[in-house]
């Protein structure tokens, strides 16, 4: 907001006194390349964590996914085999209606929560617990007339 502020103010003092006008003019080009480069510094960084650890380098034990409320916990254990440490991981979750209790192409997808985000803070070559909080939506699904069976795929990780 400061920075609003102060751009606002050179521009109104250029417009006001005109010799002051190239002097504000280099300023608020200064101050729009200041902005232009913390943001790209910051989108490099996020782009790097995410780059960090590979998908294959995280290994997912004892998965359970349990009924809570309206949503879904997913509970279990998550070990970092990479060589940086693990912030967060994010999975997609599918729920299927199926006849029998393996996932086939009769199984029908009745629920699909692609961005199962959760923060994890793991050392690496260490093992962690999913936190309490990891939670799947997976809103209007239709009655189960079979099996209810889920899978799940690692679809990102962002590592320090």
């Amino acid at each position: 907001m400061l920075w609003f502020l102060v751009i606002g103010i050179l521009i109104f003092l250029g417009f006001k006194y005109p010799a002051f006008g190239i002097f504000a003019l280099v300023c608020v080009g200064i101050i729009i390349l200041i902005f232009v480069i913390i943001i790209s510094s910051s989108n490099h960084k996020q782009e790097v964590a995410k780059s960090l650890i590979p998908i294959d380098q995280v290994q997912l034990t004892n998965l359970a996914l349990n009924k809570s409320s309206m949503l879904y916990q997913l509970s279990g254990q998550v070990k970092n085999n990479s060589n940086y440490e693990l912030e967060d991981i994010t999975l997609a979750v599918t729920a299927y209606d199926c006849p029998t209790n393996t996932i086939t192409s009769d199984c029908v997808i009745i629920g699909q929560d692609n961005d199962v985000s959760t923060y994890v803070n793991i050392p690496s070559n260490q093992i962690r617990a999913l936190n309490d909080v990891t939670y799947v939506n997976l809103d209007n699904m239709p009655p189960v007339r079979g099996l209810f069976l889920w899978s799940y795929k690692i679809v990102g990780t962002i590592g320090q």
